[in-house]
């Protein structure tokens, strides 16, 4: 018979024990370093709140302690009607008129350090899209009376008015029977601008002109021979400040980023400026606000259109507000007028575009729909298209490419007229 084997159950209970006091340790320690890491963690964030709270009181501190301190109570009220000042300080005496002027407050603070100061009255218009080029000179509190005679004009090129020899050799021969105005062209239609404009966004776009006339000088000269001077624009045809980068151009497909062009780019495609946007009417304006405070008495409007193109259909307008293309076309030349009140705003409209059917892309209908006067039919040598021409003969005012398409205005009893 086989020898039995005794198993004694003590043993197996006491190393059991010793595995569940080496396991109960190891839990605990684990533990305890855990406690130990979140109990540091919050201290450091504790701290960091802190410290940061006294650097934001440090910085009001010295944010406070950078401005002027006031020497008395009158000055730190100093914003106050004189007479509020002076009940508060009893017999003191009145504070100086320079002193009690108001008008005139600190603007582009940094850090309480005021960097400059400004006059509300004297504002800086020209500030669109980059540092001012010149400052705007506010419009009198009573406007310049508009021009309101007839006009008979006769355009000085653009190559004559860069030159003051020219200019005086040019007037000498106008002749005063027939003309009683010379217009003088400072924008043509790819937006080149031949004068020393305020407006940023023209050196921006680079539509500046290196060779520029002397606005003082030749209206000088004109008024000198017992002549009105005119100038001469394009507006909305203009290849140069148009584009989305400056919000003033349309939308290839109203997809709100990419500029359209009138063609292929291998064709030579140009953008134009879209009447609908804020930017092109303010760049539109201030131009206009300049030739008046230049002196000009009238400003003829050439290109106030749509694109002439076969791709309007990918042409995007952008926001249009629920105004008609036509009456955009129109708020423009208003816009214009009211910011060039000392000066006549005068469109002038392409001569084919009256017949029905016609190039009606340009103004999207015949320019007979416009109100806007006076205005000037561009008929060159063709007097039949005054057949078309709907508004009152006596706000006419036609462009001209003869001197003797004159007389034939003249029994029409047309007296105004355009020599371009």
């Amino acid at each position: 018979m086989g020898r039995k084997i005794k198993h004694y159950s003590s043993g197996y209970q006491i190393r059991r024990k010793k595995q569940r006091r080496v396991i109960e340790s190891v839990v605990f320690g684990l533990l305890l370093v855990f406690l130990v890491f979140v109990g540091y963690a919050g201290a450091r964030a504790l701290n960091e709140m802190r410290l940061e709270q006294q650097t934001i009181e440090s910085s009001v501190t010295q944010t406070e302690s950078s401005l002027p301190e006031s020497s008395d109570s009158s000055a730190e009220r100093s914003d106050l009607p004189s007479s509020d000042v002076s009940d508060e300080s009893g017999d003191e005496e009145s504070v100086s008129e320079a002193e009690n002027t108001s008008e005139v407050e600190t603007l582009y603070t940094k850090y309480g350090d005021a960097e400059g100061w400004y006059e509300p009255v004297k504002e800086n218009l020209f500030t669109l899209y980059e540092a001012a080029s010149a400052a705007y000179i506010p419009l009198p509190d009573i406007p310049k009376s508009a021009d309101t005679e007839s006009l008979q004009a006769i355009t000085m090129p653009l190559e004559t008015a860069l030159s003051s020899d020219a200019v005086a050799s040019f007037l000498d021969g106008v002749d005063t029977t027939k003309y009683n105005a010379v217009v003088v062209p400072l924008k043509d239609s790819d937006g080149i601008i031949y004068y020393a404009t305020g407006a940023s966004l023209a050196y921006s776009c680079g539509a500046v002109s290196s060779q520029q006339v002397d606005l003082e000088a030749v209206i000088n000269a004109i008024k000198s021979k017992g002549l009105k001077p005119v100038a001469s624009i394009y507006s909305l045809h203009d290849h140069t400040a148009a584009h989305t980068s400056y919000g003033t151009s349309y939308f290839w497909m109203n997809d709100g980023s990419t500029t359209w062009l009138d063609a292929k780019v291998i064709n030579g495609g140009q953008p134009w400026m879209n009447p609908y946007c804020s930017a092109t009417i303010d760049y539109l304006t201030a131009i206009a606000s300049e030739l008046d405070q230049a002196g000009f008495v009238d400003l003829i409007v050439y290109g106030n259109q749509y694109p002439d193109s076969t791709l309007q259909q990918k042409l995007g307008l952008g926001e249009t507000g629920g105004v008609s293309t036509t009456d955009q076309l129109q708020a423009v030349l208003e816009a214009m007028q009211q910011a060039a009140p000392g000066l006549r705003v005068v469109p002038a409209y392409q001569g084919a575009c009256y017949t029905e059917g016609v190039n009606t892309q340009v103004y999207t209908a015949t320019p007979n729909v416009f109100t806007f006067t006076p205005s000037a039919p561009m008929i060159g040598s063709d007097l039949s298209i005054l057949d078309l021409v709907t508004a009152e003969v006596s706000t006419l005012m036609p462009v001209i490419d003869s001197e003797e398409v004159i007389d034939g205005l003249t029994s029409r009893g047309i007296t105004s007229y355009i020599l371009q």
